[in-house]
């Protein structure tokens, strides 16, 4: 599929949901926790909004199911590192299919005691891996070719599991599943606020105006300094969740070609879009021998930080920094 040419802004919008969707279901596809497979979801389109102009003439959506598999991948690779990652621990699908639905608005009284019910008895049949397989199914619109292009499984492989899947459960309860799949309980929406924040965030990006974006941010929190990037090229981005707090990484050549980068942090406070941290140089740590550490706490104080957190050091002596961190020409 080519570069995605939309006709208005609902229409953008739509592309966008169905987008968020895929991605969502394919982390379900992989992880035992609904909350965990959001927040992948969120991380992964969050990314797209911000790299879509780069990715050209590719198929998008199999962009989306390839980067979710790879957040998916960090965050099992995390929970291995924090030595967590036992069955013991495993958030149960059930549980959390449970308490979306007691606080779902989407659902009469009746419907959700007949939904509860019926997911206590796909829970006492069905394996975590095939009530998430049947829930992807269902989510999929029963179409196991959707499915393929998710799991990557082969055709006949997904048909045998639904069918045993299907065998272990009376009709009735999987008709009742298919309600959670149908009212908004599987289906997250796009954050608008995050969404808009990240599209805004892009366009001074290209044009090279962050510091104006981000401005009344720094008066509050960084006492008046607005860090200010000469931006060439943007190579790339990353975007980082933990504890609901979102992290964006840019990495990009200023206009002398060499590589700088960049973050910022923000999270959703309630209904409003928090910036925690704005716009900061990274900070990198390099060993240098206590002869050449005294040399550039010396050029340093020599040039203190201007109104922007800038050290302007001339050219001449700018080298001799250079050469004592090893750099290259």
């Amino acid at each position: 599929m080519k570069k995605r040419k939309v006709n208005s802004q609902k229409e953008e919008d739509r592309f966008l949901q169905e987008l968020y969707s895929l991605a969502y279901r394919t982390a379900r596809s992989l992880v035992s926790s609904l909350e965990v497979a959001e927040d992948i979801a969120s991380q992964t389109i969050y990314y797209y909004l911000l790299k879509r102009d780069q990715l050209g003439d590719i198929n998008h959506k199999g962009w989306i199911v390839t980067t979710c598999k790879n957040y998916s991948k960090q965050y099992f690779n995390k929970l291995e590192a924090e030595k967590n990652f036992r069955k013991d621990i495993t958030v149960n699908v059930a549980d959390e299919l449970r308490s979306k639905i007691y606080s779902s608005l989407d659902f009469s009284a009746q419907e959700r005691d007949e939904l509860l019910t019926a997911i206590d008895i796909a829970r006492n049949k069905l394996s975590e891996k095939e009530l998430r397989t049947y829930l992807l199914y269902l989510d999929c619109e029963n179409d196991i070719h959707k499915m393929q292009e998710i799991t990557g499984e082969k055709n006949a492989t997904l048909r045998q599991r639904i069918s045993r899947i299907k065998r272990k459960i009376k009709a009735e309860t999987y008709i009742k599943l298919g309600m959670i799949a149908t009212k908004k309980v599987l289906n997250p929406q796009v954050n608008d606020d995050i969404k808009k924040f990240l599209i805004s965030f892009r366009e001074h990006l290209d044009s090279n105006t962050i510091d104006k974006m981000f401005y009344y941010f720094s008066k509050k929190k960084n006492g008046g300094i607005v860090y200010h990037f000469d931006i060439k090229e943007v190579l790339e981005f990353e975007v980082q969740l933990q504890d609901s707090i979102y992290t964006i990484h840019v990495i990009f050549n200023n206009k002398n070609d060499r590589k700088e980068s960049f973050y910022f942090t923000f999270m959703m406070d309630k209904n409003y879009l928090k910036v925690l941290q704005t716009p900061t140089p990274h900070t990198f740590h390099q060993r240098v021998k206590a002869e050449d550490e005294a040399k550039i706490i010396a050029l340093l104080e020599k040039y203190p930080e201007d109104d922007q957190g800038i050290h302007r050091v001339p050219d001449d002596e700018l080298e001799l920094l250079r050469s004592l961190f090893g750099e290259d020409e």
